[in-house]
This record gives structure tokens, sequence and C-alpha cells, in this order.
């Protein structure tokens, strides 16, 4: 599954309609979030990557306090009068290899988040470990995963499903995998959730390697049967994805539109952007907004309406 840190005193969290689907689908951790004070029309969830909190809270990398940058994300969206649905943290939430002093950090930032009533949902990324990850979040941990060694999840919303994947291959490895077994529950799981818009959101980013290329790449390495699968399900929408530490959108040959979370920690190029995505769903299209930590940046506030490229089924 995908890690969950549901606040305790959240009532308003729960509708009765989604407590209902996820007794249906057998998993009772699934939430979805629903703010009374937001707006009716759209599902708003706020998308974040690459963390990389280090144990240190002072520790530096690329001219970046990787701890700073998140907590200045945190007090963007505790400061919201609409605040998001949910917090996605999609990959590389650890500095390099996913060390316990690691998420023991992030932890103490996460809690800020928690203690104002929003959820947090985290996929796992390169520089991530799985067992210390649980370790440090000990009540997340389910008693039986969705697919044997890997942290999936489906989480539903009123306009969209969520289905967060699992591209962790090896620790400190630059490349990611989801492997067949992993490509076979999302077939499955897209397949059984066609009333509803479906997103996928996962840490590596496709690659393309030209017809026959030897290459492994720095991405996803099984990207042909990952888009084979998107591709095969006309209600899946959009992939979202970090890795790459740099904003930006495209689609596939068959309409999926793809959507490159900036990194919260530091970029690769001075030129481009840090910060998060606030992602807004409606039946009919999604809409993305950087949200620069450089407010003066050429791009903070850059939005992208995405059309659908099918509709779901009912």
């Amino acid at each position: 599954m995908s890690l969950h840190l549901i606040p305790a005193s959240r009532r308003r969290f729960v509708q009765a309609s989604l407590a209902t689907a996820a007794v249906t689908l057998g998993c009772p951790w699934l939430m979805a979030a629903t703010d009374e004070s937001a707006d009716q029309s759209a599902d708003y969830w706020a998308l974040l990557a690459d963390t990389h909190i280090a144990a240190n809270k002072d520790a530096v990398s690329r001219g970046v306090n990787m701890f700073d940058n998140l907590n200045k994300i945190i007090d963007e969206l505790l400061a919201e009068e609409n605040k998001p649905l949910g917090v996605i943290i999609n990959g590389d939430c650890a500095r390099l290899r996913g060390r316990p002093g690691d998420y023991a950090t992030l932890r103490i930032a996460l809690d800020r988040i928690t203690a104002a009533g929003l959820p947090i949902h985290m996929t796992m990324g390169n520089h991530d470990d799985r067992d210390p990850f649980y370790a440090a979040f000990k009540k997340q941990k389910p008693d039986a995963a969705l697919v044997d060694g890997k942290h999936v999840a489906i989480v539903p919303g009123r306009h969209a499903n969520l289905f967060l994947v699992d591209s962790l291959n090896i620790v400190n490895e630059v490349s990611g995998k989801l492997g067949e077994t992993q490509l076979q529950w999302l077939a499955k799981s897209l397949a059984e959730h066609r009333d509803k818009t479906a997103i996928v959101i996962g840490h590596h980013n496709p690659q393309f390697l030209p017809e026959g290329s030897t290459a492994e790449g720095s991405g996803l390495s099984d990207t042909a049967k990952f888009i084979d699968v998107l591709h095969s399900q006309p209600h899946v929408q959009a992939y979202f994805y970090g890795h790459t530490h740099n904003w930006n959108r495209n689609k596939t040959s068959g309409g999926v539109h793809l959507i490159n979370q900036p990194p919260c920690a530091y970029v690769f190029n001075a030129k481009h952007p840090n910060g998060w995505v606030r992602l807004k769903v409606q039946d009919e299209s999604l809409a993305v907004e950087l949200r620069a930590l450089n407010k003066q940046h050429t791009q903070h506030g850059e939005s992208h309406t995405l059309e659908h490229r099918f509709a779901a089924v009912s």
C-alpha cells in the first residue's frame, strides 16, 4: 500500500460513500478527503516530490536546505483558506539511501500537516528504503500488501481515483522498475474502477529509448509495458512523476498526460523552479498549477488545463 498518515481527529475527511467504497475494495485503510469549505466543483490535491530529507535538519545539497524547503511548502499549504483534500509526496522522501534518521526527521515536518487535519500519502523513489520507512511509521504498514514487496494504493475520490505505484527497484540506483506483478495489479485495478477518471502517480519518469536500444537509462526500465497498460484503459488521463527535478508536461502517443513534478528540494538546472503542484480534478478535466518556492520565478503560478482523452465508463 502507500503510506497514509491520517490524523485521528479528522472526521470530516471521510464521507459515507467513500467509506463504503473502501470496504468494497477490501481495504478499509483506503481514504479520500473532502473539505466542506472547499470548491465543491473540484477535488484539490497538493502534489509534492523529491523532498530528499536528511537526518540532519541543517543538511544542504546544491545550495539548498531540504528540511527548510519542505517546511516552507508546509507553511504555504497550512496558510491556504481552502486546504487540499490531501498531500501526496511522490518519492525520494529521504536524502540518498532511506536511512532511519532521514525518516525520523521527515516525520517531524509531516506531523505539522497531520496536526492540521490533512492526510498524507507517499510513494517510493530510488533514494527510499521500504524497511526503514515502515519502521519509522509502524502503524501505517498494512497486514497484507496489495502487491508483495511493493508500496501501492488506490485512493478514491469524487471525480477521480488515484493509483499510487512503486517504482523503487534497488535502493540508491537511479533507474526504476514496476515489474510484472505490479503491472498486472495495476491493469486489473484500473479495469475494476472504470467508473471514474484514473490518475496514476509514481516516482520514475517514463523513458522512450530508440527501438532496439539496450541502454538501461535513468527512468522507468519497463516504460513500454507501463504505457501499454495506461493506453489500454480509456479512463486513464494522466501519469504524475518526479525523479528528474524538472517541471514539465507532455503526452504519450495515446493522449495520456505526462506531468513531471518539480522537486521540493534542489534542482539540477538553476533555471528550473522547485516547489509543488496544485492539482484540481473535475469530471471532464484536470488542472495543474505550479507553486514555485521562489514567487518571483517566471513560471510561478503557471497553470494548464488537461482535457480528458476519453470519458470514464459507468
